[in-house]
């Protein structure tokens, strides 16, 4: 990296730059946390659990023993009953249902009208080290001067409200949007990590936060979401069906990437459209996907949920109907990442794993969900909702 920032001077100054941002939110009356959902958690049975007793639950105990070492440091009721659950597990007792049953009430979700369960997969890219003919679409790190600010620190009620920007004197002001990095506005500040052949593979990429680097000579580097650039995702699905490009009905991840790749005078302009940028980090020791959480996701067993309703390292349910020729999902997972298009408590998006069967059924799941939470017995669910990350 050439320019790393000036890392005591955005210490020094974050505060007040944080000091007058929150001063402005509080002068003017501040939505609900969720302004567009009205939801309650009840009690229920395990027994209400669409295909409980024939789901294989000893599939999350790779992610829930990953997720212990976060446990281990977070304080509260909650942090210290998922402690004795951990220990029981280091101990050698068998997940199973009689384990999970015995630790946690379930808590049926109901709000107004069907979740929504989508899919996302891990992809693999051809790509380079160094920049070469061919491979000349930068991958970013996270630049020595993006502030990111997690103003729930400031002030509980902003749980999940997330800043970013650089440092201008003595102001925050906001990040370059994805136009302005395309177009160079970072390239004498950072040095790329990798270099990628299409710039379409980095914008899906970018959706899905991790991948795979395929390297010439036979290597494969894991990368990993590293920063946001603070600016909001933005679904370009949605203005290709608007402007008529792909019809509502054949919409799909696949349908958007054939696209893009058939219209590459229009690509740009269209990608362009979402300004939120994601950069990247290579991941050492591990052999997939990795969450917002920084741990390794479990194919089939890890979700993405909007992290200012629930808390990440928490069990959950999933209950969808088929699909096409692809069955009904009933199964326990584990909320374990997040994602700038993932918002509201009835939403999740399930990982699926590497490879093209991966790619194919995330790039068309679109299914109602039933959802309910895992929490350890004897405590309330509320405090699912406002714990601070």
């Amino acid at each position: 990296m050439r320019v790393e920032g000036t890392r005591l001077a955005a210490a020094a100054l974050i505060l007040i730059a944080v000091a007058l941002f929150v001063g402005v939110v509080l002068m003017v009356p501040q939505p609900p946390k969720i302004p567009d959902e009205s939801y309650v958690l009840t009690r229920a049975s395990f027994g209400d659990l669409p295909g409980w007793k024939a789901d294989d639950v000893s599939a999350i105990a790779p992610s829930l023993l990953r997720q212990c070492d976060r446990w281990k440091w977070r304080k509260g009721e909650l942090a210290d009953a998922m402690r004795r659950t951990c220990v029981d597990l280091k101990d050698g007792a068998a997940l199973d249902r009689g384990f999970i049953e015995a630790r946690f009430d379930a808590w049926a979700l109901q709000a107004e009208g069907p979740g929504l369960l989508t899919g996302y997969f891990e992809p693999t890219y051809d790509g380079r080290r160094q920049a070469e003919a061919g491979f000349e679409v930068p991958l970013l790190p996270r630049p020595g001067d993006l502030i990111e600010v997690d103003l729930a620190s400031f002030r509980p009620d902003l749980k999940g409200t997330r800043i970013a920007g650089r440092l201008k004197g003595r102001n925050l002001v906001p990040y370059a949007d994805r136009s302005a990095i395309r177009e160079g506005a970072l390239a004498d500040e950072v040095d790329p990590i990798f270099w990628l052949a299409d710039p379409v593979d980095l914008f899906f990429l970018q959706i899905q936060g991790s991948g795979r680097i395929a390297l010439p000579d036979g290597e494969i580097a894991y990368v990993g979401y590293a920063a946001q650039n603070g600016h909001p995702y933005r679904a370009i699905g949605r203005d290709l069906i608007a402007s008529g490009a792909i019809a509502r009905e054949d919409m799909s991840m696949q349908a958007i990437r054939q696209w893009l790749a058939t219209n590459p005078a229009e690509a740009e302009a269209i990608m362009d459209l979402n300004p939120s940028y994601v950069f990247f980090q290579e991941r050492q020791g591990v052999t997939g996907a990795t969450g917002a959480a920084g741990t390794q996701l479990t194919p089939g067993r890890s979700i993405a949920v909007d992290r200012r309703v629930w808390t990440l390292g928490l069990p959950m349910f999933v209950a969808t109907e088929a699909q096409g020729s692809d069955p009904e999902i009933n199964r326990l997972t584990l909320a374990e990442d997040t994602g700038g298009a993932i918002r509201g408590p009835r939403r999740a998006d399930l990982f699926l794993g590497p490879g093209d069967e991966a790619a194919r059924l995330a790039g068309s799941m679109n299914r109602p969900l039933n959802l309910w939470l895992l929490y350890p017995k004897g405590l309330s669910p509320e405090n699912a909702v406002v714990e601070v990350e």
